[in-house]
């Protein structure tokens, strides 16, 4: 198993989609903050972490990489499916369940892993440079931080499970895009017109939550009068999140292995 992760992880490293991918993610946010005003002439580097949370660009930027997690994850398991790429792990004497974790454990550390460090790297570089700011509290958002993890894997895992149903890459993708078009269109709809928020029932609506703070008052601070979000983590919010995404990603991997065990690879 650990010969097919190396594998994997090495044509994953040389492949051209997945290397542009990480620059767009990279650039990205520093093009996102200009072209929406917040920096103004400024740089990344003159915002904080708590001004970044705060204006919801975090939110925002959030929203695009889901695009990045699709491509990481649906490649990662299913780009070599036109090639016959795994009829040769099925000879080399890999079981289907060892291929099966083997594209999984990949999958997840691309799609889920390398994107959630993608996204952080803004807030490090931020933090390293001018500090937290006042406007959040730090520990409440880096708890926020922390949660985002899991509906992110959530989202890998679905991804997962669409491009290995379908063995494409491409179709992976391209469902995983529809999917989160529909739950765009259908979330808005129920807040617009019904007044009534989804949030945990899809991982594209529970990760932007947990990056937005509504509530917030004034505050003099030094002299200076500072917004001040309240961004505090109720306990609902914690289990929830947690719960609903372990179990949505349960079943996506279940649907996966399943397939894996049921249908010929060829």
């Amino acid at each position: 198993m650990l010969n097919i992760i190396k594998s994997l992880n090495y044509g994953a490293k040389r492949d051209t989609v997945n290397i542009l991918t990480i620059i767009t993610m990279l650039i990205f946010p520093a093009f996102f903050l200009y072209i929406s005003g917040i920096l103004g002439n400024a740089s990344l580097t003159d915002m904080t972490p708590s001004v970044y949370f705060a204006s919801q660009s975090m939110a925002s930027i959030f929203i695009f990489f889901c695009f990045g997690i699709m491509i990481f994850s649906s490649k990662l398991v299913a780009s070599d499916a036109g090639d016959k790429t795994i009829n040769y792990e099925f000879l080399s004497g890999h079981s289907r369940t060892r291929i099966f974790m083997a594209r999984t454990i990949v999958g997840l550390l691309w799609g889920a892993v390398l994107s959630f460090i993608l996204l952080m790297i803004p807030v490090g570089v931020m933090y390293m440079t001018n500090g937290w700011g006042p406007e959040t509290d730090r520990g409440d958002v880096l708890l926020r931080f922390f949660l985002l993890l899991f509906p992110i894997i959530r989202l890998a895992s679905y991804n997962i499970m669409l491009a290995s149903v379908t063995r494409s890459a491409g179709k992976g993708i391209a469902l995983g895009y529809a999917t989160l078009m529909v739950v765009a269109m259908v979330t808005s709809i129920f807040s617009d017109i019904l007044d009534i928020d989804i949030i945990y029932p899809f991982g594209f609506t529970n990760g932007s939550y947990l990056l937005i703070s509504e509530n917030a008052r004034n505050v003099v601070i030094d002299g200076k009068t500072v917004t001040v979000y309240d961004t505090a983590v109720p306990a609902d919010m914690i289990w929830k999140t947690i719960a609903v995404s372990l179990t949505f990603t349960a079943i996506y991997l279940t649907v996966t292995y399943i397939n894996y065990k049921k249908k010929d690879r060829d």
